[in-house]
This record gives C-alpha cells, structure tokens and sequence, in this order.
C-alpha cells in the first residue's frame, strides 16, 4: 500500500507478506537473511534518502508441522483413509501448535485439492467429502471399539 494514486509518491508505504515454512526451515535463519537483506538495501538506500527507514513487524507466527511418515498416527490415518500416501506442504495450520506445544501426534487431512482452494469459486468435490465420510465413519468404528 502506498500513494492514494498512481502519480502520487506517498510519505510510507507497506508491504505486507507472510512466511510458511517446512519444520526443517529454521524460521530464525529465515528472519536473519530478511534482516540482512533488508539492512544492505537501506545503506544503499540512505545514500539517496537519507529518513529512510524498513520495520518489519511480526504480527502473528506459529509452529510448522513434521510428523515422522513411519509413526503409529500417520498409519493410523493411512488405514482409516485407505491410503499410503503421504505428502508435505508448506500451508498454515494448527497442526503443528497441536504436535509442539500440546505434544499431540498430529496429521493433517481432508477432502479437497489446493487446486482448487484459496480461490474464486473454490469447491470440494462430491466424492472427496464422501470418502472423507467413509474415514470419518472408519475413525468412529475404531473408536466405539476401542481399537
């Protein structure tokens, strides 16, 4: 966001972004080359203008998610959705909130594609919410078993 127009150089201006890293990305290293990135520009900047000024203001972070492919969750999903297969995506969840600071064994799945999500007229098709039906149906079986 800057100038209320195109020709109009604003006083300040923002520059909104966000980071979603894998759980072997250190956020921290992640934040350092930020920093460093931005602290050579501005030398260069203040060159010219000399008031110029970058903050960066974290306003929100949370954990990633990595959960071993080989432990007792991911199997446990695995048979429930009757699947063995596993990916890892750089999206933002709860799950790793779950997992760190709970200490809960934690997958994330569900119906849909990020095809098709995060966007103008997204939608889930009719036969990913049935089979989520069907692995939600399974998790309940289990459970009223006690398996």
């Amino acid at each position: 966001m800057g100038g209320t127009a195109l020709n109009i150089v604003p006083d300040h201006a923002e520059f909104l972004f966000e980071i979603r890293n894998l759980a072997q990305d250190n956020p921290a290293d992640i934040m350092s080359r930020l920093e460093k990135y931005r602290d050579d520009y501005l030398r260069d900047l203040r060159t010219r203008f000399g008031a110029a000024d970058i903050t960066i203001d974290i306003t929100n972070t949370y954990p990633s998610l990595s959960t071993d492919p080989a432990s007792a969750v991911v199997g446990l999903v695995q048979s429930l959705a009757q699947t063995n297969r596993t990916i890892k995506v750089a999206f933002g969840t709860e799950g790793g909130l779950f997992s760190q600071k709970l200490d809960v064994p934690t997958v994330v799945c569900g119906p849909g594609s990020m095809d098709q999500g995060h966007k103008p007229d997204e939608y889930v098709e009719i036969c990913q919410l049935a089979a989520c039906d069907a692995m939600m149906d399974a998790l309940l079986d289990r459970l009223v078993a006690g398996v």
